[in-house]
């Protein structure tokens, strides 16, 4: 079984993935696989979006990088066109190695846009108040507000009803405790179809 992790920024789903772990699910961070996939594509990204996505060892600065693609919506498809094929490509990878019968977590902010909810038997759409996924963006990056706006509406189309019509969708409410996003993620594995 193929889990599907998704959310908007600092909505928790680190957390709930972390939860998973502990409860003996495999747990796949498709965002640390994307940071090793621009490091690996790093010509071709310093050839679309310019040198200055470089740092002074020549490795991709991602703040940067996130500078220029979350101020234009273009480059952040054309960043999209060119990272997401070679995500699909090492998932694939990745997914012949895991062992059978262990349920896998797919934890991808880009689960929606990239369509790796394609995999997914089932999603877990993780949701939590706008002022607090502010507060732990601003807590977590120390950018400015203005550039947090910014970031958050380049994920305004992500949205738990797309999920709703493709694939079955849990939506657990992160706005509290870490205890009690603990016992809500355990209702919810209780409810899980038994094919686990």
């Amino acid at each position: 079984m193929i889990i599907g992790l998704a959310g908007k920024s600092c909505s928790g789903k680190n957390q709930v993935a972390e939860i998973l772990k502990q409860k003996g699910f495999h747990c796949i961070d498709m965002d640390l696989m994307a940071h090793d996939l621009l490091e690996a594509m790093k010509l071709t990204l310093s050839s679309a979006f310019g040198p200055s996505i470089l740092d002074f060892e020549g490795r991709v600065d991602r703040k940067k990088l996130g500078n220029i693609v979350f101020s234009d919506s273009l480059l952040l498809k054309k960043l999209e066109d060119l990272l997401y094929p070679e995500l699909h490509n090492e998932l694939t990878r990745y997914l012949k190695e895991v062992e059978p019968g262990i349920p896998t977590v797919l934890n991808a902010a880009a689960l929606q846009k990239g369509e790796f909810w394609r995999r997914c038997d089932i999603v877990i759409w993780v949701k939590a108040p706008l002022f607090l996924r502010l507060f732990r963006a601003y807590k977590r990056d120390k950018r400015s507000l203005l550039h947090l706006i910014k970031r958050f509406r380049a994920q305004k189309q992500l949205k738990s009803q797309y999920f709703l019509s493709r694939v079955d969708t849990y939506i657990i409410r992160n706005g509290l405790t870490r205890s009690v996003l603990q016992n809500k993620v355990e209702t919810w594995i209780k409810h899980l179809p038994p094919e686990r």
